[in-house]
């Protein structure tokens, strides 16, 4: 363990401590202890002491710079939530653009299978059943598709605070226009 320096050592260390924080250089701060206590520090050792331990400065710079790291980890962490955001919606758009390709082709089905209506190579009951399945896939397609919608829709709540915001602002208006 390596020597304590003569402030450290000093039983007015406190005061020293005040002084250099007040702002008061390292030869007032020796000036003073010695008219004051008749204690003989050099500013040189003040100064150091100053520099070793009460450096206010370098702090301040840690810790302006971990707020700022702080900051910038936040502004990535919503830059990465805004990016998962934009992907689900693309993901659900693209599910809806799906559902409706495969709504489409329900509902186009007839027009395939009537070709291989009457045609003696081919049996009708695996044809109707072909049908029924087509339809089948269109009617679960336009289940989740409605399902999905309906998460979108605004609630009731919504609704009525997005009235009275539209009323508020056709008030203004109207009081504008009447002024």
């Amino acid at each position: 363990m390596p020597p304590r320096s003569a402030v450290e050592k000093s039983e007015h260390r406190n005061e020293i401590d005040d002084l250099l924080l007040g702002g008061k250089s390292p030869r007032f701060v020796s000036s003073f202890l010695k008219n004051e206590y008749n204690e003989k520090i050099s500013h040189t050792a003040i100064h150091n002491y100053k520099k070793k331990h009460l450096n206010v400065t370098k702090e301040a710079v840690i810790d302006y710079t971990k707020k700022k790291s702080k900051e910038a980890k936040q502004v990535q962490s919503q830059k990465n939530s805004q990016k998962k955001k934009q992907k689900a919606v693309k993901k659900i758009s693209s599910d809806l653009e799906k559902l409706d390709i495969i709504i489409d082709d329900a509902l186009n089905t007839n027009i395939d299978i009537e070709r291989l209506e009457g045609d003696p190579e081919v049996d009708q009951v695996k044809v109707e059943k072909l049908k029924l399945e087509k339809r089948k896939q269109g009617i679960s397609a336009i289940n989740a598709k409605t399902n999905i919608l309906k998460q979108a829709e605004p609630s009731f709540e919504d609704s009525i605070a997005a009235g009275f915001e539209e009323l508020t602002d056709a008030i203004k208006k109207s009081r504008e226009i009447y002024q």
